[in-house]
């Protein structure tokens, strides 16, 4: 039955996408993040959780970033 509600809840999503794109306006975001999707392995250089402050590597880097800006 779960893969069932699964189906037809990507059917649907497709279908709205493409009534979007039809009608030619831009997709809206999808409804709920894909539920195999998973968060990026340890390591990773994209941060995950803001709770945790940034290296002093990391703060180098976002002021180059926001400077740019």
């Amino acid at each position: 039955m779960r893969l069932l509600m699964r189906v037809v809840h990507g059917c649907y999503d497709a279908l709205v996408a493409a009534g979007w794109m039809w009608i030619g306006v831009p997709v809206p975001a999808p409804r709920t993040a894909h539920p195999g999707l998973r968060p990026p392995p340890p390591g990773h250089p994209e941060r995950v959780r803001p709770d945790i402050p940034l290296t002093p590597v990391e703060r180098v880097l976002r002021r180059q970033l926001v400077s740019r800006n």
